[in-house]
């Protein structure tokens, strides 16, 4: 298919607009769909942090996967698209795109993946350098492994890597280490979307705190969009300007950062925050009481209400709508419908 092109002022200002995102995961020998992404839309800014939280099996790196254009089966989308803007005010749709257009004209460069367990994606038969150079190459930078030190000296001296783990292999590297030159490759090409899926997963504290904070430096120094997708609320709190809450595919909350961790709408919300620990408090946290559904066959009405303390007859009964409150604020929970009945 050939890419969709549209004015971004069809859509406001938005580096990236995803619209009705419908996907999931298809079962063949048992004739299911479970429906990972259930009518998910939301905007990334301009030089913006968004965060998309949950906790596992809520859809988060589905989406991810959707929005990168890495769909591949069992993984369909059913509907939905994905503008992204490429410069010259112009939006491609990567669901409409293919491969090929996706690899040359968006990955990398105008937008870069950050995978789960990325420590894994390295190839364990190749110097650090060589996958740097592969990258470079596939971009039209040719580049010797001579040379390659003066390519990466910039994004290794950020992330803080010793120039000399160009030669290592990645079993020479540690976990920590090896996260920061998934990250390196990332960012070599200075893209204008990040799209971080867990990037402090299989890491120990330190090292997480670290990755965060050079993110978060990265993203304040070149001004490029970031989407953070993870399940620990800490991380979103200390990076997001503005918060995706999912839920059983869906998303429940979404808006400003500050105000859903100082004011939360919806229960799930809540209790998510309610986890956190705070400095200096000594009580004991408690989870969430059961766990996320299971997606093949979501309960009736909200997805939420065999666990949510506030369920309500209409909650077993009927989906939520969606309320606005104000311009960027929307939530998704009977107790705040206009059209409870």
């Amino acid at each position: 298919m050939t890419p969709l092109y549209t004015q971004i002022n069809s859509v406001g200002s938005s580096i990236l607009v995803a619209e009705n995102i419908d996907g999931g995961y298809i079962v063949p020998d048992r004739r299911l769909f479970i429906h990972a992404v259930d009518n998910v839309s939301f905007t990334l800014e301009g030089n913006e942090v968004l965060g998309i939280a949950g906790e596992s099996g809520c859809g988060k790196s589905t989406l991810a996967k959707i929005v990168y254009g890495v769909i591949e089966p069992p993984l369909i989308v059913r509907r939905g698209r994905v503008l992204i803007d490429v410069g010259n005010r112009n939006l491609i749709d990567i669901l409409s795109s293919d491969r090929e257009t996706i690899r040359r004209e968006i990955m990398w460069k105008t937008l870069s993946y950050i995978p789960q367990n990325s420590m894994n994606v390295l190839n364990p038969m190749k110097r650090i350098r060589d996958h740097f150079i592969e990258t470079l190459k596939f971009h039209g930078i040719e580049v010797s492994k001579k040379d390659v030190v003066n390519y990466t000296r910039e994004v290794f001296n950020s992330v803080g890597l010793p120039i000399d783990a160009t030669n290592a292999y990645p079993h020479q590297l540690s976990g920590g280490m090896r996260q920061r030159v998934v990250i390196a490759l990332a960012l070599m090409l200075k893209p204008r979307v990040v799209l971080a899926d867990e990037p402090t997963t299989a890491v120990d504290v330190v090292t997480q705190l670290g990755i965060l904070s050079f993110l978060k430096e990265w993203q304040k120094e070149t001004k490029c969009s970031m989407i953070v997708i993870s399940h620990d609320m800490g991380v979103h709190a200390y990076m997001d300007n503005r918060i995706a809450i999912m839920y059983a595919g869906n998303i429940v909350e979404y808006g400003d950062a500050e105000k859903v961790f100082t004011d939360p709408l919806h229960p799930y919300t809540k209790l998510l925050i309610e986890s956190l620990i705070k400095k200096g408090e000594k009580s004991i946290k408690k989870g969430i009481l059961g766990s996320p559904p299971n997606l093949a066959n979501p309960p009736p009405g909200c997805r939420f209400h065999p666990r949510c303390p506030y369920a309500m007859d209409i909650c077993r009964k009927e989906e939520p709508l969606e309320t606005r409150i104000g311009n960027n604020y929307r939530v998704k929970c009977w107790l705040y419908s206009n059209s409870r009945r």
